[in-house]
C-alpha cells in the first residue's frame, strides 16, 4: 500500500515529508567537463649508463608514476538567478485542475531589486522563505530556450517540497515544473478528499502528461508564455518517492484497474529518486522495458522504499545505458525533501503551531537526525550528479566519472 493514513492534524507532516508508503554550473550549450579534472600519467625510465672497459651494461628497469584519481567537484550554483511562479493549468472537464510552481532562469534585464524572495507557503503565516529565488512574472524569463524538467511530488506532499532541488536545477538553464497532484496532496488529506491508490497511481502520469502538453504549446493559455522559452525536444521527468514511480512510468507505462498508459516517448530521460518501483506497480518486463537514459539516486538507509528491493531491481532489469545508480551514504527517505531546512527556520517564526512543530521533527527523525548526511552535503551531490546526467543526455556532455566521493556507492552504465 502506497499511503499512509494521516489525522487531519498531521497533514502538515505529510506536506513536508513528501511522504510515500512503499516496503519509494552549465548553461543550456556548455558541458560541465570543467567541473571534473582529468587523472594524468607520468611515466619516468632511468637512462641506461654503460663502462667502457669494466662490467656489462647495466639497465635500470622503467618505473612508472600514475597520479591519484581525480578528486570528485560539486557542480558550483548555475549563472541563472531564478524566478518562481505559481500558475494553475485547467482541465477542459472542470474537474481536475493543476496547481504547478515554476522554476526558471531570469533574465539579466530583470529588476532584481524589486522582486521578493520565494515564500512556500504551507499554512497562512506559515511558511519555508527560499535562500535564492525570487517570485517572479514569465515576462521576466530569460530570452534562451531551455530543456523541460518536470517534477513529481511524493504521496501527500506538495510541489515544492524539494526546492533546493528544483531551484538548483533552474539556475543551470532549465524550466522546471512541479505540480500538485490533485487528490494525493497535503491539502486533500486535511480536506478528506485524497484518493484510492489506484486512482492517484493512474491519474499521476496523466498529470504529467497534461503538463509536457501544457509547457511545450506555445498557444496554451496558462503556460503558453513559458512554452515559448520550452525545448519540446528536451524533456526530462524526475520525482521523489511515489514520484519516482510517477517517473518511472512515464518512461515504462502502467496499468492497472483504471487502465493501461504508455510510454511516452517526448521524456528523454528520467530521474526516480528514493522511488516507489515494486512489483506490485511494475511488471519486470514493463520495468525492463525502459529505453530512455536514466539515473536513480537514493539513500542507503531508507527505510520507506528501501534500496533493496526497490533500486536493485529497478536496476537489475534495466538494461540500457547511460544508467547511472546513485546512493548517498546515510542518506535517508526524508534526504531527498527540505524537511530539515524546514527544521530550522519555521520554529523562528511567530505564532507557528504547535503541531508544525512537533510534526517537522517527527519527520526530520528520517533525514536530519544524528549520523544521517549532512543536509547541505546531501544536496550538493544530488544536484551535482543530477546536472552532470542532464548535461550528458541533453546537451552531449561527457559521461559521469566512476571516481567517486567516499559518500556516495555509484554505478554506472
Amino acid at each position: 500500500m502506497i499511503l499512509r493514513p494521516l489525522v487531519p492534524a498531521l497533514f502538515v507532516a505529510c506536506a513536508l515529508a513528501a511522504c510515500s508508503s512503499t516496503t519509494t554550473t552549465a548553461s543550456t550549450t556548455t558541458s560541465l567537463a570543467a567541473a571534473t579534472t582529468a587523472a594524468t600519467a607520468a611515466t619516468t625510465v632511468a637512462p641506461t649508463t654503460a663502462a667502457t672497459t669494466v662490467a656489462p651494461t647495466t639497465a635500470v628497469p622503467a618505473t612508472t608514476t600514475t597520479a591519484a584519481p581525480p578528486a570528485w567537484a560539486a557542480v558550483a550554483p548555475g549563472k541563472f538567478s531564478v524566478g518562481v511562479a505559481t500558475l494553475v493549468i485547467d482541465d477542459p472537464a472542470g474537474v481536475r485542475p493543476l496547481t504547478v510552481d515554476v522554476w526558471f532562469p531570469l533574465s539579466e534585464k530583470a529588476d532584481k531589486a524589486t522582486l521578493s524572495p520565494e515564500q512556500y507557503t504551507l499554512l497562512p503565516g506559515v511558511y519555508y522563505q527560499s535562500p535564492a529565488a525570487l517570485a517572479a512574472k514569465v515576462d521576466q524569463i530569460s530570452s534562451e530556450t531551455f530543456p523541460l524538467v518536470v517534477y513529481s511530488h511524493g504521496s501527500g506532499g506538495l510541489r515544492y517540497i524539494h526546492s533546493s532541488y528544483t531551484e538548483a536545477l533552474a539556475s543551470h538553464g532549465y524550466v522546471v515544473v512541479a505540480p500538485d497532484h490533485t487528490g494525493n496532496t497535503a491539502v486533500d488529506q486535511i480536506a478528506n478528499t485524497s484518493a484510492p491508490t489506484n486512482q492517484i497511481a493512474f491519474t499521476r502520469p496523466h498529470d504529467v502528461a497534461r503538463v509536457i502538453d501544457a509547457f511545450t504549446d506555445k498557444a496554451h493559455p496558462t503556460a503558453g508564455s513559458f512554452a515559448a522559452h520550452v525545448d519540446a525536444d528536451k524533456v526530462v521527468v524526475t520525482g521523489h518517492s511515489f514520484g519516482g514511480f510517477t517517473a518511472i512510468a512515464m518512461a515504462a507505462g502502467f496499468s492497472n484497474d483504471l487502465g493501461t498508459i504508455a510510454p511516452d516517448p517526448r521524456v528523454k530521460a528520467i530521474v526516480p529518486i528514493a522511488p516507489a518501483a515494486s512489483s506490485l506497480f511494475f511488471p519486470d518486463a514493463t520495468i525492463a522495458g525502459i529505453a530512455v537514459p536514466m539515473m536513480v539516486v537514493v539513500g542507503t538507509d531508507d527505510q520507506t522504499t528501501p534500496v533493496d528491493p526497490n533500486v536493485t531491481r529497478l536496476w537489475s532489469l534495466t538494461k540500457d545505458a547511460p544508467a547511472y545508480r546513485v546512493e548517498l551514504v546515510a542518506g535517508e527517505h526524508q534526504t531527498f525533501t527540505d524537511i530539515c531546512a524546514y527544521q530550522q527556520t519555521i520554529p523562528k517564526l511567530t505564532n507557528v503551531p504547535e503541531v508544525v512543530i512537533k510534526t517537522i521533527n517527527t519527520f526530520a527523525e528520517h533525514g536530519c537526525a544524528a549520523g544521517d548526511i549532512d543536509p547541505k552535503r546531501a544536496a550538493e551531490l544530488t544536484n551535482s550528479y543530477v546536472l552532470r546526467f542532464l548535461d550528458q543526455v541533453l546537451h552531449n556532455g561527457p559521461a559521469i566519472s566512476k571516481v567517486a566521493p567516499v559518500d556516495v556507492e555509484f554505478s554506472a552504465r
